[in-house]
């Protein structure tokens, strides 16, 4: 008895063409979207290294803070450090590539949705970089700065939105930032604590 064999038919020359323009076609969307994903990475990467060098700045101008006494209101001897919720003055030491030798007054602020840092030095006149500003960040929705402390004798520890006319460096600076709306970036709470804030102006 004859036994029919059923043919398993092959693909054609015109399928295995088709299969092999799909398969391109797959391989190259899945490059491209690699190719979008790599790129993506590498500003995330960028971006964080930015804020941790904008964040090491801040840092160890901060733990530098001099408390230098001046002359406050009504004649009073204070320390030079005044800090509001958005902007911070102080004395600190600057490396030589700020363009200052010795004490310098540094200003940080949020101006026009950015955060920018001056400086000038303690004794002379200003010049260079330090007078138009250096820009750290852009595109900043809020900065709030934040003081942990005993401003003046008598008085308990405590936070304070601002730090004017002290007899001693805050004990800790915490500085929070937010960016606008569909900016992906984020900052890590910051707080530094300067490594002169225990001394007192003498007689405080």
């Amino acid at each position: 008895m004859t036994r029919l064999r059923l043919a398993r038919p092959g693909m054609t020359l015109v399928e295995t063409l088709v299969g092999l323009v799909l398969l391109g076609l797959v391989s190259t969307l899945g490059l491209a979207s690699l190719g979008l994903v790599g790129r993506a990475g590498a500003v995330a990467v960028a971006d964080n290294t930015a804020l941790t060098a904008v964040q090491d700045l801040l840092r160890l101008r901060l733990l530098a803070a001099v408390p230098v006494v001046g002359e406050g209101s009504g004649g009073r001897p204070a320390v030079l450090f005044e800090g509001g919720a958005e902007r911070l003055a102080f004395i600190t030491e600057l490396p030589g590539r700020f363009g200052v030798s010795g004490l310098a007054l540094v200003g940080l602020r949020r101006e026009a949705e950015a955060v920018q840092l001056r400086w000038r030095p303690l004794r002379g006149a200003a010049e260079g970089e330090g007078t138009a500003g250096r820009l750290l960040l852009e595109n900043v929705a809020m900065l709030r700065l934040r003081y942990f402390g005993v401003p003046r004798p008598r008085e308990a520890a405590a936070w304070h939105d601002a730090w004017s006319e002290a007899s001693a460096l805050p004990a800790v600076v915490g500085l929070a930032i937010a960016f606008k709306p569909g900016d992906t970036r984020h900052w890590p709470p910051l707080l530094v604590a300067p490594r002169l804030a225990a001394t007192r102006m003498p007689g405080a």
